[in-house]
């Protein structure tokens, strides 16, 4: 998946900016608050339907305006191309995402249509935060492959609602009304054990892929490794049948203690990834370094994996992620990023490309400032 063109209006610090990309490495240079990360966030508005920066929609409309509009030219490696346009209002607030001149039924339909990973300093918390965070980037990448997986995630939340708001209205109840809660379990076991079944496939399968990325720009003796950790006892079968069982009996050991605490205390809305290297925790023992060349290798091995189960390749967004790295991880991490397919950086030192990236028509170097963009030769 190739972006040809993007056209902002009225977004953020631009007020109308049109960018042509080149199919390789995309670089764009300026100083801190020029408006370089708000080109990444309009890519992915065109991909996952909103920003992977901002938390909400409002928070991205220029100041003193009442819409922004953003429009995209993407190509699939098939060559096909796509137009899709995001605008969004502020009186009333609307969102509306038009793919080739027509509204999908849901937004949700667009995420996995364009993919895109993102790697920001926004993503750190994957492995310094909570298990939320290490969920969410399952979710994500996963959603992106899979459209199923993207509907059981959305109707197993809307079972998780619904079933908590149950048990805490009723809470401290010797028992539920008959026939009240059932509904809601058994969705929540169906579409909780694809979820889990789901990721773990996922955690195993990014085992070799994070395994190689982290020697690609870190080629030492150090060993990362991911496991999964359900948020229930699965059943010993392994497959979605397993996990069902697994599930459904742990509710039912639970539901006391539920009833107690008004609260669903079992399901894939508990799980977590278990991020090690050589073997130690990377929350309690990994350097500041370790951090960030695991979270680079994550996001590599997300791109690698997403590229080997998906029609079309990703694209690349890596954002003012040079500031973190050494020279040698930023020299190796260049060399890596030459082989993949459509990258856009942004940094505020041009000097981190030295003579590894050849300037031109595929590889092409922006400089960013006040809201502007232009191509430099």
């Amino acid at each position: 998946m190739i972006l040809s063109r993007i056209r902002l209006g009225n977004f953020r610090n631009h007020a109308a900016t049109t960018v042509e990309f080149g199919d390789g490495i995309n670089a764009f240079l300026g100083a801190n608050g020029q408006g370089k990360t708000n080109i990444l966030e309009a890519v992915s508005y065109l991909s996952l339907t909103k920003s992977f920066y901002a938390s909400g929609d409002l928070e991205v409309i220029g100041i003193g305006g009442e819409a922004f509009d953003l429009e995209g030219i993407l190509v699939s490696d098939a060559g096909v191309q796509h137009q899709v346009r995001v605008t969004c209002t502020r009186t009333p607030q609307e969102k509306k995402i038009l793919v080739n001149g027509t509204a999908p039924e849901r937004l949700a339909a667009v995420i996995g249509r364009f993919p895109v990973v993102v790697l920001s300093p926004e993503n750190g918390s994957i492995t310094f935060g909570g298990p939320v965070e290490r969920r969410r980037f399952m979710d994500l990448a996963l959603s992106q492959v899979s459209g199923a997986y993207l509907e059981d995630i959305l109707e197993y939340r809307k079972a998780l609602r619904q079933r908590n708001r149950i048990l805490a209205d009723n809470r401290m109840r010797e028992a539920l009304p008959p026939g009240v809660i059932e509904p809601w379990t058994e969705s929540l076991v169906a579409y909780g054990s694809r979820i889990a079944h789901h990721r773990a496939q996922f955690a195993a399968e990014l085992r070799s892929h994070i395994l190689n990325a982290y020697r690609s720009i870190m080629p030492d003796t150090e060993i990362p490794d991911i496991a999964y950790l359900c948020g229930f006892e699965p059943g010993d079968t392994g497959d979605v049948r397993g996990y069902a069982s697994g599930l459904s009996a742990d509710l039912e050991a639970k539901n006391s203690e539920e009833r107690r605490r008004g609260l669903t205390l079992a399901g894939p809305h508990r799980d977590d990834l278990q991020l090690t290297i050589n073997g130690l925790d990377v929350k309690r023992f990994a350097s500041q370094g370790q951090h960030r060349t695991l979270l680079v290798a994550l996001k590599i091995a997300e791109y690698s994996y997403m590229r080997e189960r998906h029609n079309e390749t990703p694209m690349f967004l890596l954002d003012d992620v040079f500031s973190e790295l050494d020279m040698g991880r930023v020299h190796r991490m260049l060399a890596f990023a030459g082989g993949l397919g459509q990258v856009m950086i942004t940094t505020t030192e041009g000097t981190v490309f030295g003579d590894s990236v050849p300037w031109g028509n595929h590889n092409r170097r922006f400089t960013v400032e006040r809201g502007t963009c232009r191509q430099e030769a």
